[in-house]
Parts: structure tokens; sequence; C-alpha cells
């Protein structure tokens, strides 16, 4: 009971505080509801149906970088707004029939590739970025469709539905650079058959007819059997070897060298149709290397040239897959890596960390190493040293508009239910992503113009310190006839000054100083270049 009334007084002084500071006549308590300030604070509802929930639920908030784009405003019945430019083309003035026939053609066409491809069905685009670790951004990308949509050849192209990468079982260790990614080459063909032939054009199926025997007088393949022999898959690989660097013939910058590469294209194919076809030509040289085993052949092409790479063009077939390389020891590792003789890519602790995260499964795949980011960044810098040793602040200038740090990446795209999503981590945020279009042709432009407007500058000068030399050697003989001064005589700057215009002495642009000289001699200038044309 004590303790219990040692507290009555501190309750009581808090209620009377409450009540003290509570509420004045006809004003409603500050914790109360209040109406008036809940409806203004409510979330608004959306007049019109969008994908903003569908989309945003797939990206990371919080970040540096968030958008949300509904787009169905603009896609939704394209192919029927496309009427309203067929209208504008047809009431040009002095049209006359047949080109009225030709403009109702190409809006026929064009309205079903619009519809036909699926376009109409993108609901929305969604990008966020946030980092999860120092320097490490996790950044996606959605295109989005509603469940049950998305059947147009558009979204087909790419891959349909998303599988295990296995593009990534046949990545060596040393990989700089991979990319992997489905493509229905036969989808696009029959796609541009249909199109084509519905057009009514007669150019446009006169050259879609002669595709298929164009390619076969130059391949000596059949088309169909070509088309049926692709996989749906292809890759490009680069490897840097960091214990083997090599020179890079770059003008002015000697002694610049980058880890020695390699290079590789992979296509998953359903036959040896394009492997037979290779083997043909490259077996009518009697260098070829053959190799023939159980489920591998491989030709090799020696170059026997004192280069500082390896380079021995190359070709193989092997477990559905077909090699295209600068070197057979490239597609030796591959398949090592998948067959599990070799550590691969995916054992490195750089892939490990940069995995983190990201989907197992999908339909395209992008990595760039450190390494490989390192290499253009030093290769970057030291070309533009190179071409600015005459200007080392232009180039200083000029290397400040592109990134100052290596960039490194990797990222899945998965086509799935309700449109296509990309998650990668990065060093790069799409907050400067988004700006690198502008940036680089920015750079571009720059690059282009500033040595042109250096030019122009300096030649502005140049001609400005000409006329003034003119000026001086005016004066010079008007002093000498006046004053009856004979050749060798050395005037000063203040025997000068009543002959030039205005009495003031003329001063080089490019701050450079002038000699008078003696009679019969032409004034000079300290800058190189600055001279009249008698010099």
């Amino acid at each position: 009971m004590k303790k219990i009334f040692h507290l009555q007084p501190v309750f009581l002084l808090a209620l009377l505080v409450t009540v003290g500071n509570g509420c004045k006549k006809g004003e409603a308590p500050s914790g109360a509801y209040n109406p008036a300030t809940a409806a203004q604070n409510a979330p608004i509802v959306s007049a019109e149906k969008t994908s903003f929930n569908e989309v945003t639920s797939q990206l990371d908030p919080g970040g540096n970088f968030y958008m949300y784009l509904g787009t169905a405003q603009w896609l939704e019945n394209l192919s029927g707004k496309t009427e309203r430019w067929r209208q504008t083309f047809e009431s040009m003035p002095a049209l006359k029939p047949e080109q009225e026939a030709d403009i109702n053609k190409a809006f026929d066409t064009l309205s079903r590739v619009i519809k036909d491809s699926g376009i109409e069905d993108v609901t929305g685009v969604g990008l966020s970025s946030i980092e999860i670790e120092p320097g490490l951004y996790r950044n996606k990308a959605v295109l989005h469709h509603y469940s049950g949509k998305g059947a147009g050849f558009l979204w087909q192209l790419g891959g349909s539905q998303a599988h295990p990468l296995s593009g990534l079982n046949l990545l060596p260790d040393d990989t700089a650079f991979a990319v992997f990614s489905d493509a229905n080459v036969p989808l696009l063909w029959s796609v541009l058959q249909k199109e084509v032939n519905a057009s009514n054009i007669p150019k446009a199926r006169e050259w879609l007819q002669k595709i298929p025997d164009e390619f076969q007088k130059r391949t000596e393949v059949n088309w169909d059997q070509f088309l049926k022999s692709l996989g749906g898959e292809f890759g490009l690989v680069l490897t840097l070897d960091p214990s083997n660097n090599v020179p890079v013939p770059v003008p002015r910058a000697a002694g610049l060298q980058i880890p020695a590469p390699a290079l590789m294209v992979v296509l998953k194919v359903n036959d040896d149709t394009i492997f037979n076809r290779i083997d043909v030509e490259l077996k009518k040289n009697p260098r070829v290397v053959a190799v023939d085993n159980s489920g591998f052949k491989m030709r090799t092409m020696p170059v026997p040239l004192p280069l500082p790479i390896q380079l021995r063009p190359s070709a193989a077939s092997s477990g559905g897959y077909l090699f295209i390389a600068s070197s057979d020891s490239l597609i030796e590792d591959a398949l090592a890596v998948k067959g599990g003789q070799k550590p691969g890519l995916t054992a490195t602790a750089e892939f490990k960390h940069l995995s983190r995260g990201i989907p197992t499964e999908g339909n395209q795949f992008g990595f760039v190493s450190r390494r490989f980011g390192e290499t253009v960044l030093r290769v970057q810098k030291q070309i533009m040293a190179a071409g600015g040793q005459n200007q080392p602040a232009r180039a200083q200038w000029l290397q400040s508009l592109f990134q100052s740090r290596p960039a490194f990446a990797y990222s899945v795209s998965v086509n799935g239910p309700e449109g296509l999503v990309t998650t990668g981590n990065s060093s790069q945020s799409y907050a400067a992503v988004a700006l690198m279009p502008g940036v680089a042709v920015g750079g571009l432009l720059a690059a282009i113009a500033v040595p042109n407007f250096v030019k122009a500058r300096e030649a502005a000068q140049r001609n400005a310190c000409i006329n003034n030399l003119r000026m001086i050697d005016g004066a010079k003989n008007e002093w000498a006839l006046e004053n009856r001064k004979t050749t060798g005589a050395v005037p000063t700057r203040e025997d000068l000054l009543p002959y030039l215009s205005g009495r003031r002495w003329p001063v080089c642009p490019s701050g450079g100083t002038y000699t008078m000289n003696p009679i019969g001699q032409p004034p000079a200038c300290s800058v190189p270049g600055h001279k009249l044309p008698s010099q």
C-alpha cells in the first residue's frame, strides 16, 4: 500500500497535465479520428486499371533508384490506333491510286505485325536498384504482361520457359565475359514468312524467297536443314589469361599489355549439320588437325605465325553443342569443366559472390568479371593519356566523363507467366546506368568536338598573333622611314607606340612575348608557329 500511495501524486499530476494541455472547446483530441484529415491522407485509387502492384511487387524498394511506367494507355489496341496514321497519309494531296494502294498495304502489315508481336500485351515497365553491400547493387528490371497474355512472337523469340542455365557449366575459371541466350531462329523465320506473304507486297516476297537459295549457294547447306539443326541457344565467351600478358598494338600507347584473350562461340544444336559443313572446308587444308573420339569431334587449323597469343582456330561438336573458338585449348577447357575434370567459373569466389540471390534458372544470363572491367579501364585510361600527351588537361577532362572504377556484374533474365524479369548484382547501379546513354553520347561528342574546338581556337589565336606581328613590322618601317634609320637599328616599344593603332601595344592571345628585332628583320613571337609568312 505504501508503494501505491507514493505513485498516486505522480498519476494525478500526469492526469492534470493531460487535461490542462488538452483540446480547447470545439477541437478534436490530438489522437482522435479527424474525418477531414483522414480524407486528405487517404490513398488515391487509380480510375484506370494499371499493373503498378504487379510490377512493383517484384522490385526492391528503399534503394537509390525506383521506377514504374505504365504502358497500357499507350500500347493497348496499338494496332487499331495506326488507323489514324493511315488516314493522315491517305489525306496527302496529289496521291496517285497506286501510291494509296501501297500505303494501305504497308499499314495493314504494320497493324498485323503489332498485333501478332504481343507488344500490345506490355502493361508496364519497372526498374529498381538497391545497394546490398558497399559497392554492390541488386538491379531488377520488369517487362510485365498479365497472366494468360504474352503469346505474341516477341515473348517467344528469347525463350518461352525458364530452364537450368546449362551454359554456366561450359565456362572456364578464367572467363572474363560471357553471355548466353535462348534464340528461336525457326520461329523468327516462320514469322517473317507469315508477315511478308500476308503483306501482298511483291518485292518483299521476292526478297524472302531468295534467302534460302542464297544461303544454300554460299554455304552449300540446305536452309530448312540448317534451321532444324539449331537447338535454340547461343553463347559468347571471352577468357583472359592472367598468367600471360600480351602487348596491345595501340598507336602512341607503347607498353600497353593485357591478359591474353581467347574467344569462343557456342551453339546448341540438334545434329552435326553445321559441323559437317565446316569439316568439309577445313579438311581441304593438309595442316588441319582432326580429332575423332566417341561423342567428340574437333578440327583445328594451326596458324604458323609468331603471334603473342595462341591462335589455333577450331570447331568442335560434343554433347549437343557446336563450339567455334580461337584455340582448341579453350574448347578442351570448356568440355573439361562440363565433365567435372576442371573447376569452372561457378567454383570461383567471384562468381559465388556475384550470383547470391540470383535465379538459378532462366532464359538468358550475362557475366562480366572484375578482371574484364579492370582491363577495359586500364586500356581506356592509357589510350586517353597517350592521345592527350600534349594537352594533359584535356585528357584528364575526357577521362572524367567515363567511369573511374571497374565494372563487373552477373544477371539472369526469366521469361515467366507475367512477363520478363531480369535480376542482377553489379558494381553499377541503375541510377548510373540510366545516365550512361547521355554520358556516352556526351563523351563521344566531346571526344569529337573538343579536339576540333581546340584546333579552331589555336588557329584563331595564331592568326590574331600574325596580324599583330604585321602591325609591329609596319610600325617599324614607318619609324625607320621618318627617323631615317637604316638596317640594323633597333627601335624600342615607346618608339613604335605612335605608329600603332590606338597607341596600344598588341598582346599575343596565346600569352607569347614579342621581340622587335632590328630593322630588316621581322618581329618574332615566343610561341612556336606564330610567325610571319616570310620567316
